[in-house]
């Protein structure tokens, strides 16, 4: 396993990554999943116009904002009503942006703002090396979202990845984000590790024009073989925000 990367944010406190596989590039670019409901929504926003500065000095870049319209399946427990996407040119300009004082302030705007946090990191697997497909330059809020996470072994997926994209451009769904779980973050004080909540071994997001069609791709026998390679599936509708 590779070695952890790891920031010291205080003289008794650092921030870890930690891979969770094997050929995990602390190079290669990093997408944070942050699944949560929110406490205090004014807050949030609050929150969210001061970090974006500091995410931005570190040349992250907000990929997806969207918001719960209803779930498809899945356990109850696991439904949060917001999604962010942000991506990171590798895992220590994750680190560096924790570096910041100010942005370590900040953040206890998020903490007050936020309930059932869930917070990991993604590598993302799409054939193209950049976000795409869901005209991402110029989203339409009348768009809906699939948003798919699972636990599971993985290997499904990466072996039969094409033929899943391809099943959904038959239903005129876009793929837009498909990634992997790679690492996890855990916080150290004073020796004691306490890991971030995250159920997740990879992710998927589709774009589609209606729920219609978004209702029959998930009933394709190829997209069922997918869910029945999985131990759980998460299936919800969002729409994107951002």
């Amino acid at each position: 396993m590779q070695a952890s990367l790891s920031t010291n944010i205080s003289a008794t406190e650092k921030v870890v990554i930690k891979p969770v596989l094997e050929n995990f590039d602390q190079n290669a670019q990093l997408c944070a999943i942050n699944w949560f409901d929110l406490r205090h929504p004014w807050l949030y926003t609050l929150y969210a116009a001061l970090a974006t500065r500091y995410v931005r000095k570190v040349s992250g870049k907000l990929c997806f904002k969207g918001k719960l319209v209803k779930r498809l399946e899945g356990p109850a427990e696991q439904q949060r009503d917001n999604l962010l996407i942000v991506r990171y040119p590798t895992a220590r300009s994750f680190l560096d942006l924790v570096d910041y004082k100010v942005f370590q302030i900040v953040s206890v705007l998020r903490l007050a703002a936020v309930r059932k946090f869930c917070f990991g990191f993604t590598e993302n697997i799409l054939v193209k090396t950049h976000l795409s497909g869901a005209k991402d330059s110029s989203f339409t809020k009348e768009q809906f979202y699939l948003v798919h996470h699972f636990q599971g072994d993985a290997k499904w997926l990466n072996d039969n990845r094409r033929t899943v994209f391809a099943t959904a451009q038959r239903y005129r769904l876009e793929t837009y984000f498909c990634g992997l779980t790679n690492a996890s973050i855990v916080r150290e004080k004073t020796g004691k590790q306490q890991s971030v909540d995250f159920f997740m071994d990879g992710i998927l997001l589709f774009a589609a024009d209606s729920t219609d069609a978004v209702e029959t791709f998930i009933r394709d026998d190829v997209y069922t073989a997918f869910k029945h390679s999985n131990t759980q599936n998460s299936l919800y509708l969002f729409k994107r925000t951002h």
